[in-house]
């Protein structure tokens, strides 16, 4: 499988990050620095340049990452928000999420993982939501109707 440094991706421009490709890089991304930092591995600061994405974007791998994990947090907020950027999608949460950890304000990887899975479920509770309403409004029109 070939994989290409998120960097050459990222440097194709606008709308160069696909959907599959952005959801990698949240909790597979958060996953590989955590398998990172119990690793014990040690390396430079993460970057656009130490993420590659499989040519399908199904994939991940994280080349090099710093083994302080406040740092590698920072930068993966930074990194998300310049994915996001480059991205057709334009999701709120997402952002709060990826400027929460650029700033600092995340203390491990397992409260940004937390806060990614949060943003998915809450997304699938909506649309259950909306199917349930849906459903509602149809049987409601039903009986009036009979």
């Amino acid at each position: 499988m070939d994989y290409t440094p998120l960097s050459t991706i990222l440097a194709r421009g606008d709308k160069s990050i696909s959907p599959r490709a952005l959801y990698n890089l949240q909790q597979p991304l958060v996953e590989a620095l955590m398998e990172w930092r119990d690793s014990g591995s040690t390396g430079q600061q993460l970057s656009a340049q130490t993420v590659e994405l499989s040519n399908d974007g199904k994939h991940i791998r994280l080349v090099d990452a710093s083994s302080l994990e406040k740092e590698n947090i920072a930068s993966y907020g930074r990194l998300l928000l310049t994915a996001i950027d480059h991205s057709t999608l334009r999701d709120k949460r997402l952002r709060h999420i990826a400027e929460q950890c650029a700033s600092s304000q995340v203390a491990n990887l397992e409260t940004v993982h937390l806060l990614l899975e949060r943003m998915v479920s809450s997304t699938i509770y909506r649309l259950l939501l909306a199917i349930i309403i849906a459903g509602c409004a149809i049987l409601a029109s039903y009986q009036l109707l009979h």
